[in-house]
């Protein structure tokens, strides 16, 4: 078991803006209002999955989080996939991302990279070839071993101590406000 802490620091989008359809905003250069981005972060395993999300930096397609979450990894075949959406009044539309496969970082090690991102469908161009630069995303990953601590050994006569609920304050007259009207007799 490992404690997985990821950083997703900053995105560069500028490089697909002209091959953004209608669908999506258009001009992240000029920084209209309809631009809205931000970064899912979840670790995948066979256990299942947990997630956690960057706030929505708007008006930019280069946006800066410098956002931290700490993750639980269970399985050393763990992947960690970074999502890039853009976000408007009718919910949100995946843009891009990446999977990083945990097993090639070692334990105690810091990562520190630009991945690019496997963009949406629609987002490509006509001619298939990415845009250049590629869309990036930069995260900084930390995987550490979670050390367990053993309690200390109990003695030989150890027996564990239940406390019984205290019936203190329900004497009577004393668990109500008026003496004469208290139920506990």
């Amino acid at each position: 078991m490992a404690s997985l802490n990821v950083k997703v620091l900053e995105a560069d989008l500028r490089c697909i803006e002209p091959y953004m359809p209608q669908t999506f905003p258009s001009a992240c250069e000029r920084a209209t209002t309809d631009v809205h981005l931000f970064a899912s972060v979840r670790v995948i395993q066979s256990t299942g999955s947990s997630m956690h999300a960057t706030f929505v930096k708007d008006r930019t397609c280069k946006p800066v989080w410098e956002e931290e979450f700490t993750l639980i990894v269970e399985e050393a075949r763990a992947e960690l996939e970074v999502v890039v959406y853009d976000w408007n009044k009718n919910g949100h539309r995946f843009v891009g991302s990446v999977v990083v496969q945990l097993s090639d970082i070692e334990q105690g090690d810091t990562v520190d990279e630009w991945y690019p991102l496997r963009l949406h469908p629609q987002i490509r161009p006509q001619n298939g070839q990415l845009p250049t630069p590629e869309p990036t995303v930069r995260v900084q990953i930390t995987l550490s071993r979670i050390r367990f601590e053993p309690l200390p050994p109990r003695p030989p006569d150890f027996l564990p101590q239940y406390r019984l609920p205290s019936r203190v304050g329900y004497e009577r007259g004393v668990c109500c406000a008026n003496p004469l009207a208290c139920p506990v007799s």
